[in-house]
């Protein structure tokens, strides 16, 4: 059979395999693509014949190129009259064969032949360097917006803090603290710091093993008006930036600074994030970043499908045994028929249907908060008031919203006076937190707490455990 195949491919013109322009997603080799199906309906022989000839004469009316053995033409794929029916020789061919001893009429579809490309070897290896190149650099302004930002990753005991063209750090975090934010995670003092690498220019190699537990912090510069020597790889149908960071802490078991290999990946339907991190051999290190911002350059896109065109291939019945052929089908699916697993019905939504449950037949959409913070985290907001400036305006949760919270409208009103009390003229609002496995808390927040100098004496917020 697949011998069989492979010659009737062979009657496809192979010059459509050439490409007139570089890119980076082409395999020059792989095109077109062909598929071949085995139709479940037949034709007759007489009407096979009828349709081989007259393919054969609308050829030679309209004569084609030498390498394709094309029989005939159609413009309609069910076995009605050629007569009726007149073979267009630009749309597709028709080849009888021979599979398993059975007759077989395959449908050939013509694909237009693209202008030869005559450029050399040599010249197309350049382009496609030029366009690599291209890649790389528009790659690296795209992620010029990091520079300043770091993005977080815990794993386990472990977290770690990559902060874009500059280093990557392994810490131990202090747990959450109630009223402070997750983001970013701060180190404890008490455990040991590492380095896993450094940008190129960015601060000097650190000298302190394991032990010692000092590390260096390297000074805030201005990003480098040349892009970090990087380097864009690809794996199988994937593209994506690499960037290699060493100079990090020596390791006490290899002698060696500490070094880091970083993939940007492009991924659409996350914001910028640490996808994992894993010690591929010791003390050397492997993280993956998923970035939206690399699908702006269409290098970095997954590639689309390109679907195969369907050489269709009819079995030849004679015409005497056609209407036979036909009631033995029929037959056959009809015994088939109970052997097939019935869907399941679930409150009207059939199981495995592969269909979309909401009414407009569209994706449903990732929520906006998808990703951040800690996953089963809720944030209430109760009460809030604008600023005496504002106005004055203060806004509360009804007692059946708070009923719905499980909170006391006595205890809420306490806390509001307090609030009020502590903010003045500023606006303020009353959240409450909620995480799985924790104390519930209400915060009284004040506006303008953020804006405090870091030397202050602190943010006014009031802070509570629900334990009721």
């Amino acid at each position: 059979m697949q011998q069989i195949i492979a010659a009737l491919l062979t009657s496809v013109p192979l010059v459509l395999a050439s490409q007139t322009v570089f890119s980076v997603h082409d395999d020059l080799l792989a095109f077109p693509q062909y598929e071949v199906t085995f139709s479940d309906s037949f034709i007759s022989d007489v009407e096979a014949s009828l349709i081989v000839e007259q393919a054969s004469a609308a050829m030679h009316e309209s004569p084609r190129s030498s390498n394709t053995k094309g029989i005939e033409s159609k413009t309609d794929d069910s076995p009605q009259p050629p007569i009726d029916h007149p073979f267009d020789p630009q749309r597709e061919t028709y080849e009888l064969m021979y599979l398993h001893g059975e007759q077989h009429l395959c449908t050939i579809p013509i694909v237009n032949v693209p202008t030869k490309n005559e450029t050399s070897e040599a010249e197309a290896r350049a382009a496609e360097q030029k366009e690599l190149t291209r890649a790389t650099n528009k790659g690296w302004e795209l992620l010029q917006e990091l520079e300043g930002g770091c993005l977080y990753f815990v794993s386990g005991w472990w977290s770690y803090a990559f902060c874009y063209n500059n280093e990557i750090t392994q810490f131990h975090q202090l747990p959450p603290q109630p009223g402070k934010p997750l983001l970013p995670p701060q180190p404890d003092p008490t455990t040991k710091q590492f380095v896993l690498g450094r940008a190129k220019g960015k601060g000097k190699p650190s000298k302190e093993d394991e032990w010692e537990n000092q590390l260096e912090v390297p000074k805030k510069k201005k990003a480098s008006e040349e892009p970090p020597k990087t380097e864009l790889q690809i794996k199988g149908d994937t593209r994506y930036l690499v960037q290699k960071m060493e100079g990090g802490t020596t390791c006490d078991l290899t002698g060696k600074p500490r070094r880091v290999e970083v993939q940007f990946h492009c991924n659409l339907h996350v914001t910028d994030r640490i996808g994992y991190i894993k010690e591929v051999t010791t003390c050397s290190y492997l993280m993956v970043i998923y970035t939206p911002r690399l699908c702006s350059d269409v290098a970095f896109l997954p590639p689309k499908e390109n679907k195969a065109h369907s050489i269709v291939c009819r079995a030849v019945v004679p015409e005497d045994y056609l209407q036979e052929r036909a009631e033995l089908q029929e037959m056959e699916s009809q015994l088939e028929a109970p052997e097939k697993e019935k869907l399941i019905n679930v409150g009207g939504i059939i199981l495995g249907a592969g269909k979309w449950i909401n009414k407009e037949g569209q994706r449903m959409p990732i929520p906006a908060n998808f990703g951040q913070g800690v996953p089963g985290k809720v944030t209430e907001v109760i009460a809030r008031a604008k600023s005496k400036q504002e106005g004055g305006k203060i806004e509360m949760a009804s007692e059946k919203d708070l009923a719905k919270l499980d909170l006391d409208p006595e205890m809420v009103e306490t806390v509001k006076k307090e609030v009020q009390k502590m903010a003045k003229e500023k606006g303020w609002k009353i959240e409450v937190v909620d995480e799985p496995g924790q104390v519930r808390e209400i915060l009284g927040i004040v506006d303008g707490d953020e804006d405090e100098p870091e030397d202050g004496e602190g943010s006014d917020e009031i802070f509570y455990k629900d334990e009721l």
